[in-house]
This record gives structure tokens, sequence and C-alpha cells, in this order.
């Protein structure tokens, strides 16, 4: 299948530095053999699987990739039916990766629950700096604001939600960018 052949290609290629693969009906099965390839691959700095149907167990290979991998930079994992439980496990992942910077997880099933534990885990990482966790189920803020760009957008805060931001970043110096938009 298509992935198959992605991953040979990167077990492979040592040029290769940006993989956008989009909106092409990856399972989760597809990108656990991607994910094997780039816990060996040394070149690949972004990776776009967004808009796929990698779910939790793709997060969970991810996460593994993530474990081994010190050279990607940027992963987009948008629209892809992720849970808390998945998130999670990426966390646990940060908690090792010493290169991720940019991390998209937007348009999935993330909760409350997810990004409290999540946060738990950025508190070991110095490296993220961009997370979108815009149009997920979270009703809080309740990520514990360590990287520099933070996107919650479609969150409709209200005055108190807006108090408690502000209070986090009178706190908080490390981030440059927010957006809590509508």
């Amino acid at each position: 299948d298509g992935a198959a052949a992605i991953s040979e290609c990167l077990k492979k290629n040592n040029t290769l530095q940006e993989l956008k693969i989009s909106e092409n009906d990856i399972t989760s099965s597809g990108l656990i053999k991607i994910g094997e390839a780039l816990q060996i691959n040394t070149s690949l700095q972004t990776l776009d699987v967004s808009h796929n149907r990698i779910s939790d167990d793709g997060a969970a290979a991810i996460s593994e990739c993530l474990k081994k991998n010190n050279t990607l930079q940027e992963l987009k994992i948008s629209e892809n039916d992720i849970t808390s439980s998945g998130l999670i496990k990426i966390g646990e992942a940060l908690q090792i990766n010493t290169s991720l910077q940019i991390l998209d997880v937007s348009y999935n099933r993330i909760s409350d629950d997810g990004v409290i534990a999540f946060s738990e885990s950025l508190k070991n990482n110095s490296t993220l700096r961009n997370l979108s966790l815009s149009w997920n189920s979270v009703h809080h803020l309740v990520v514990d604001v360590t990287n520099q760009s933070l996107n919650m957008s479609t969150k409709q805060f209200g005055d108190i939600g807006i108090i408690v931001i502000s209070s986090l970043l009178h706190c908080n110096t490390n981030v440059y960018k927010l957006d809590i938009s509508c």
C-alpha cells in the first residue's frame, strides 16, 4: 500500500525534509509503518498527516517515533479522530523528545482531561514552541502555558476566562502569540 511505500522511502532517503500527506486516507496501520521508518530517518523535519484516519493507534505510533527521532520539528495531525488518550501518549513522548517545536492537534476529539495530562508532560519539555488545540472539546483553559504560541480559538471563555488567561500571561514570559478568537 501507499503508506508502506512511503515508509520504505523514509528508511533510505536522507535528503527529504518535508512530507505532506494530508487527505490521503491513511489509517493507523499505515501510520504505524511510517512511524517505524521515522525512528531511523535523520532528515525529515516536517510531517503533515492531517485529515486522515490515524486515530489513537496512529497517535501511539507517532509517540513511539518521537521518543527516538530527534530531527522532526513540526508535526501536524489535525482532524484525525484523536482523543485525549492519543494526546496523552504524545505528551509522554515529549518528555523525552528534544526536537519537536510545532504541534497541531486541532479538529480532533480531545477533552479537558487529555489537555490536563498533556500539560503535565510539557513541564519536562523545553522545545515545543507552538501548540494548536483549536476546535477540540476543551471547555476550559486548563493547559499550563509553557510554550510560546497557544491556539485555543473557537472557545468562548467569557469575562472570567479572559481574567484567568490574563493572570496566566502575567506569570508567563514565554508566550509570544495567543489565539483565543471565536
